[in-house]
């Protein structure tokens, strides 16, 4: 936790002997440790936070208010705090009190928009009755809780008689400076900022992952488990299941994050080194003799890799949020605990499923030619239970954990899905689709995709997470022969928005179109503000197997990982043969784009690319890992990719003029 006590003297004051003060500190407390911010960090301790204490003054603020600068506060934000504590008052002249509280409400409007801290508006210590009126007006104006001092105003909190200069002696003592602090201390907490975490226990018969101790604000948590790829190791389609030698096993933890919390994970291993993903939300984790601790500020998906990538502890931190679907009015509900379904569960228009925070539920889910369905919660769907032995005889249109074909307004919150028998979550012929917040770990069996969105249109992916075996989300075009809706099977994709997601994809493309694109038109594709925190041949794939034509599609704002620890894929001819790779790092291209007919052309007619726009795309590279490429193959003369823009592409953090791979059939590629 970053804690900020912006106030005066009372906060902070350097050494005055004409007055007879000698600290550099709270004045009047008689040694650093008992001023009130001090005090307040170590009850926050003792409540099992981490706390980084930044103290600062404001007294000209208070003594001359029309003269507010909003830029002096600059570095006071920049410090990033969880908890600002504005704790000022007493210098303010009682005819500037109305102007006080015109300049106290922009400051606590201020620290409200530019950082995520909660902000305690605290009173003077000294009654100053206008001065609190006006600050209390401020308060409520800016939606900040106010909290007064006025219990503990008087002598009896003062240093009277501890020193001879009656400014210094007003000031709290010890006692005057613990009292601040504890009701401080209990603002806070009323806050929910000493709770930033709520985990919810393991369902009884739930097996935790046991080679890891983890706790949250000195709390010991227990870890689901989940099986993985271990190496990118791969069949050439049909293949086969593949063996559990190339699998592990790796641990989730699913919470609430209401405010910062305080994490620390053991491994049984002594910790060399620690990386926390996505790299762009810059938690900093520090290695304590054999555990790694860290603060978690905000809601999302991260990865916790120590000493590599091997069994990462995923950690799905949920904000506090509200949605539309009530769990009593489920049609089919699970409570927390751990439920087996006989049968695949068929979702008819206007029927939803609850999943609870600690539910696990082992089974599928499918639904056709429905309108209005949900699936919603916090628990997990899992589909090990599913036997499948390899991929022939599979159908894409029936099998996977979840299945959608021909619906309409369908809608995902929240869920986590583990261990699909294939693909994970299918959509044929749907219209009006939103999955927001579900989590997919455990997808480690043979042709395991994410999202696969076949013929769809009007589609919003926000705020997942994924870690596939194979593709991440995907989008298809694909004609399964069916009489009975011929008119729909080739339908076109159109109007896609894909932002705010976590993709670990350790087989083929993350974010992906193709390979199969049977339909006329792909139109208005939007990826926006996502982290690919592993990919493994290629980030953003674009690969024109058919006829469509593609066109209208953006990426903007995205993050492309790459690791020291990441290896070449390879595709396993054999079953005795064994992965070698390279030792050298791999190199994954950052985007690919091509078009061909070949397997993956059910329809054999070569399509077109226009238009495709890669802007703000943030490379991260481990010292030693090749830059990615940007490739672009296009058919041949009359088939081929153009109007290209690139825009902005950094490594690192500095600029990057991207290397550009093009054949001689493809047009426009321009870089800006």
């Amino acid at each position: 936790m970053k804690l900020l006590c912006v106030g005066n003297s009372i906060t902070l004051h350097l050494p005055a002997p004409e007055i007879g003060w000698h600290g550099s500190w709270g004045m009047a407390a008689s040694a650093p440790e008992n001023d009130y911010a001090h005090r307040l960090t170590a009850m926050l301790r003792a409540a099992g936070k981490t706390v980084d204490l930044r103290e600062e003054t404001i007294v000209e603020t208070e003594r001359e208010p029309e003269r507010f600068d909003e830029n002096a506060f600059a570095p006071f934000i920049n410090f990033s705090p969880d908890v600002v504590v504005l704790r000022v008052g007493e210098n303010v002249p009682d005819e500037k009190a109305e102007a006080f509280g015109v300049a106290y409400e922009k400051l606590l409007g201020l620290t409200r928009r530019q950082t995520r801290a909660a902000v305690e508006a605290v009173g003077p210590d000294w009654k100053k009755d206008d001065v609190e009126d006006a600050m209390r007006r401020a308060a409520e104006h800016t939606g900040v809780t106010y909290v007064s001092l006025a219990s503990i105003q008087g002598e009896e909190y003062q240093a009277v008689g501890q020193f001879d200069h009656p400014g210094v002696a007003a000031h709290p003592s010890d006692k005057g400076m613990e009292a601040i602090a504890g009701i401080i201390f209990d603002a806070i907490r009323a806050d929910g900022r000493l709770n930033g975490a709520t985990v919810p226990p393991l369902p009884a018969d739930e097996p935790a992952y046991k080679d890891i101790s983890v706790t949250v604000d000195g709390k010991p948590v227990g870890c689901y488990a989940a099986r993985v790829s271990a190496i990118p190791f791969n069949r050439i389609w049909p293949g086969q299941q593949r063996p559990m030698k190339q699998t592990e096993t790796a641990p989730f933890l699913p919470f609430t994050l209401r405010g910062p919390a305080d994490f620390c994970v053991s491994t049984g291993e002594t910790p060399v080194e620690t990386v926390i993903r996505p790299l762009s939300k810059n938690v900093v984790p520090v290695i304590d003799g054999g555990a790694v601790r860290f603060t978690l500020r905000e809601p999302g998906q991260y990865t916790v890799e120590i000493n590599g990538r091997s069994r990462a502890l995923h950690l799905f931190a949920e904000g506090d949020r509200t949605t539309a679907f009530d769990p009593e009015k489920a049609t089919y509900r699970f409570p927390a605990g751990v439920h087996k379904m006989a049968k695949r569960l068929v979702l008819h228009s206007g029927e939803s499923v609850w999943i609870a925070p600690g539910a696990v539920v082992y089974g599928e889910i499918e639904s056709a030619d429905a309108e209005n369905i949900a699936i919603f919660g916090g628990g997990i769907l899992d589909g090990s239970l599913v036997p499948r032995s390899d991929a022939e005889g599979c159908d894409i249109r029936h099998d996977g954990l979840i299945h959608f074909t021909r619906c309409k307004n369908v809608v995902m919150d929240g869920v986590i899905l583990r261990d699909p028998a294939m693909w994970t979550v299918t959509s044929i012929n749907c219209e009006n689709v939103s999955f927001r917040h579900v989590k997919l770990i455990g997808l480690w069996r043979y042709n395991a995709d994410g999202f696969d969105f076949v013929n769809s249109r009007n589609v919003h992916v926000s705020d997942c997470f994924l870690r596939t075996f194979d593709d991440g989300v995907v989008i298809k075009g694909l004609y399964f022969g069916d009489p009975d809706h011929r008119e729909n099977e080739a339908m076109n994709n159109e109007n896609y928005l894909i932002e705010n997601c976590v993709v670990w994809c350790d087989w083929g493309g993350a974010l992906e179109v193709g390979a199969e694109t049977v339909a006329d038109e792909y139109n208005n594709l939007v990826y926006r503000n996502c982290d690919i925190i592993r990919n493994d041949q290629g980030a953003l794939r674009l690969h024109c197997g058919d006829r469509a034509f593609i066109r209208g599609v953006l990426y903007d704002d995205i993050r492309i990982e790459y690791s020291k620890y990441d290896r070449e894929p390879v595709y396993q001819k054999t079953d005795d043969m064994a992965y070698a790779p390279p030792e050298t790092p791999a190199h994954a291209d950052a985007v690919r784009v091509w078009q061909y007919c070949d397997m993956w052309s059910p329809d054999h007619l070569l399509g077109h690319v226009r238009n495709v726009i890669y802007r703000n795309i943030r490379i991260f590279a481990d010292e030693g890992v090749p830059v990615p490429d940007f490739v672009f193959n296009s058919a041949d003369e009359t088939h081929y990719i153009d109007g290209v823009t690139i825009e902005n592409i950094t490594l690192n953090g500095k600029p990057l003029q991207p290397h550009v791979i093009k054949n001689d059939y493809t047009r426009s590629v321009t870089v800006l």
